[in-house]
């Protein structure tokens, strides 16, 4: 299992990657008529969101725990404005017929990254409990 902060974003670029990639190759074989071309704007937001989360996390200071549900707070609250900000962007931008599909494939990239922020959130807490 991965412990420190460059191990989780390895783990989680090599996800991101894989399903980036595959879920570019299934939608290309699956409907190859359409061109998608908000579809690569997906891995490359819920990996930023990644290394962004990651990244603060390991540089703030654990020992006041006021400060680091703050932290935690704002991190959930800036995931979801921004989220929300990208759904209304790819809902006005696309055709009926891609909406669907990429708000199914968004839903995807959205569960990895709710399961990466849940791991990495778990990694902290013991990592702060280790210390203490």
């Amino acid at each position: 299992m991965p412990k420190t902060t460059k191990s989780i974003q390895a783990l989680f670029t090599i996800i991101i990657l894989v399903i980036g990639w595959g879920g570019w190759f299934l939608l290309q074989r699956a409907t190859p008529e359409m061109n998608i071309c908000w579809y690569p704007y997906l891995p490359v937001t819920f990996w930023a969101m990644g290394m962004i989360l990651t990244t603060v996390l390991e540089k703030i200071n654990k020992d006041n725990p006021r400060k680091l549900v703050n932290i935690y707070m704002l991190l959930k609250l800036s995931k979801l404005v921004f989220i929300m900000i990208m759904i209304l962007i790819l809902f006005f931008n696309t055709t009926k017929d891609v909406r669907l599909i990429l708000l199914g494939f968004f839903a995807v990239y959205y569960t990895i990254y709710l399961l990466l922020e849940f791991y990495t959130f778990y990694i902290t807490e013991k990592k702060i409990k280790q210390h203490k």
